[in-house]
Formats: C-alpha cells, structure tokens, sequence
C-alpha cells in the first residue's frame, strides 16, 4: 500500500482549508464599505455569496481532481478475460 499519495492528499485538503479560510476572512468578509443604497448593498451581497460559492466549487473541484489521480494510480488495467 502507498501511503504517500494519501499523504499528499491530506496535505493538498489542509493547504485548501488555510488558504481559503485566509482568502474568506481576508478578501471576502472586508469586501467593500457600508453601501448607501439598496441597489450597492445588493449587489455587495451577490459578490460576496458568489465568491464564497465560487470557493467551495474550488475546493470540491480540487478534491475531486486529487481523488481521481489517486483511484488512477491504484487501479491497474486488467487482461480480458476470454470466455473460451
């Protein structure tokens, strides 16, 4: 059994986990002042849930990728099986 790959994934997971944390209370909860009016404050709100949802679709994209390489890596073609 190779444990690297699972390794890898597990630290690929975490890495996502700081870097988005970082990139939500950084970038996504500051995002702009206390707009005036309701079309500002509307729109402010669509940009925040769309970059939020644009970081989950991310992490769901990247894990996804990292387990299809690792089930890749592990199942090994096999020879048909004649039924002769």
């Amino acid at each position: 059994m190779r444990l690297a790959p699972l390794i890898a994934i597990e630290v690929v997971a975490f890495l996502l986990i700081i870097g988005e944390t970082y990139l939500f209370f950084d970038v996504v909860v500051p995002l702009g002042a206390i707009p005036h009016s309701l079309v500002e404050y509307t729109g402010l709100a669509l940009a925040k849930l769309l970059l939020t949802f644009g970081l989950g679709v991310l992490w769901f994209l990247v894990m996804l990728a990292m387990t299809r390489l690792y089930t890749r890596s592990k199942v090994s073609p096999r020879a048909a099986i004649s039924s002769s």
